[in-house]
């Protein structure tokens, strides 16, 4: 019985009979299910009435109206190809992995012995990024074509920025408001490309009139080349001062990737009844990454005690011993321009007795 239905009983005079199956009851019960319904209408809008609640368009319409902010959009993987025969790739032609993943040439290109085309995945997101040697395969047949390859990692594949960081991006511009090219601006403007995850700035750091801007991408990790070669194109194209880009004129702007500062990891884990050593190894590795990311330019040092506590919570994880970070058991400094990666992680699998 909803609480609708009970009040409604509780306000008829005791005597009428409200069991189920005489018409007070039965009547009662009918009005109270369009009531509960339009209760439940009103605690979803009342709960809108805080934007930190929306999602999707919604969210999407609430922030750009009050403040010109559009969600970042999905990027798509690229890179180049190498290319072995006699014959001519057109726009489009298609190219595989071994996985599955697509990508399409992005310019027309005549392969005389051996020749580079140009691509780009033909799905947006992190699916297209791939190691050296992945795209090995044509789906369809380029007459002529022998065979390809990426001799270098295909990179820039970026799903659109999700509702919380979107919302995150705006109480920033609320909390510090960019104007006239101030430090907030440049943070502002390089958190506008898809990618970026984090910004330090750094006044007159390559003299008068400059300014370096430091990135690391969604992942907490340092920024690829492509990423910093689109926030830099963004603000400052190849830090001329020109205004061409989002800093005004006379401003050079140059922007880093992050240096990393790696975490070599060993330790001693006693797994979970049912657990298997692969598995337990990827979820301390996921563990320890998403601490790091999540203390990625707001930190000044990796604690020890939360990644001893990051292994303790990976799934299958019963208990770790003699844990050390980059050889110690102390916590680990990240300076200016630095960012914590994960480095070798080293495991050994002892017996829960």
């Amino acid at each position: 019985m909803s609480e609708t239905l009970e009040t409604m009983l509780s306000a008829m005079p005791e005597s009428y009979q409200k069991t189920v199956g005489f018409p007070t009851y039965d009547l009662l019960a009918a009005a109270a299910i369009p009531v509960d319904a339009l209760a439940v209408q009103l605690q979803e809008t009342a709960a809108k009435l805080d934007p930190a609640n929306l999602t999707g368009a919604e969210l999407d319409s609430y922030i750009k109206s009050r403040s010109g902010l559009t969600r970042n959009p999905p990027t798509y993987a690229a890179g180049v190809l190498q290319v072995t025969g006699n014959g001519t790739v057109q726009t489009g032609d298609l190219f595989e992995s071994a996985g599955g993943v697509r990508f399409a040439a992005a310019a027309s290109v005549e392969i005389s012995r051996a020749g580079e085309v140009p691509v780009r995945c033909t799905q947006p997101g992190p699916a297209g990024n791939l190691p050296a040697g992945s795209v090995t395969m044509m789906p369809v047949q380029i007459a002529g074509i022998v065979s390809v390859s990426n001799g270098e990692a295909l990179t820039g594949g970026y799903d659109a920025e999700s509702d919380q960081a979107y919302f995150d991006r705006y109480i920033l511009r609320l909390q510090t408001p960019p104007t006239s090219g101030n430090q907030y601006h440049y943070r502002a403007w390089a958190l506008e490309v898809t990618g970026v995850g984090g910004v330090q700035v750094y006044p007159l750091g390559h003299g008068e009139n400059t300014v370096d801007v430091v990135i690391i991408d969604v992942y907490g990790q340092p920024a690829d080349q492509e990423l910093v070669g689109r926030v830099q194109d963004h603000i400052d194209p190849d830090s001329l001062g020109l205004g061409a880009g989002e800093a005004p004129i006379g401003a050079y702007c140059y922007v880093s990737a992050a240096q990393a500062v790696e975490l070599d990891l060993s330790m001693t884990v006693q797994m979970l009844p049912g657990a298997a050593q692969e598995a337990v190894t990827e979820a301390v590795k996921a563990a320890v990454a998403g601490y790091l990311k999540g203390i990625a330019f707001a930190q000044n040092y990796v604690s020890y005690a939360r990644i001893n506590e990051a292994v303790l919570g990976a799934a299958g994880v019963q208990d770790v011993s003699g844990l050390t970070v980059n050889g110690a058991t102390s916590n680990v400094a990240v300076g200016a321009r630095q960012a914590a990666v994960l480095g070798e992680v080293s495991i050994q699998y002892g017996s829960d007795t």
